[in-house]
C-alpha cells in the first residue's frame, strides 16, 4: 500500500519526524506532499520561513520518505492509497476526505522559539 502524507514542513522539527515515521509504519511506500507557499500562508497566516524547494529537499532526506511532491490535493483514500495528515492540520485542508488518517506527533520541539514560530496566527489575523 502507498501512503501519502501532506503537511507544510516549514521549520521541520522532531514532531514532523514523528509524523513521517508513523505514516511510514502504516504503508509500504511513503509519498510526502509538501504544501505550497501560498497554501502555508493561507493556513498559517504568514508566508513560510523556508521556501518550498528547500522544504522539499529537507523532507527528501528524511528516513522513510520514498518520494516528495508538491501537494496538489484533494486526494481520496482507496484500496491502494492511504492518506495521512497532521492532527493540527486536519480541519484546515479543504477537500481532504473523512477517510484521511489523522496523525499526532509523539514529541514537541524543546525550543520555545521554534514552538512560537510554528504557531498559526489567530483566525481573525489571517482574514
Amino acid at each position: 500500500m502507498v501512503g501519502y502524507f501532506v503537511d507544510s514542513f516549514d521549520l521541520i522539527n522532531v514532531g514532523d519526524l514523528d509524523l513521517i515515521a508513523q505514516a511510514r509504519a502504516r504503508c509500504g511506500r511513503l509519498v510526502v506532499g509538501v504544501l505550497t507557499d501560498a497554501d502555508v500562508e493561507r493556513l498559517v497566516g504568514r508566508p513560510p520561513v523556508i521556501p518550498l524547494s528547500e522544504r522539499m529537499t529537507l523532507v527528501s532526506h528524511v528516513r522513510g520518505v520514498d518520494e516528495v511532491v508538491v501537494h496538489q490535493g484533494p486526494l481520496s483514500s482507496g484500496p491502494d492509497l492511504l492518506v495521512f495528515t497532521a492532527g493540527d492540520r486536519a480541519a484546515d485542508l479543504p477537500g481532504e476526505p473523512g477517510s484521511t488518517v489523522v496523525l499526532q506527533p509523539a514529541r514537541r520541539t524543546a525550543s520555545a522559539v521554534l514552538r512560537d514560530a510554528l504557531q498559526p496566527l489567530p483566525r481573525q489575523a489571517v482574514a
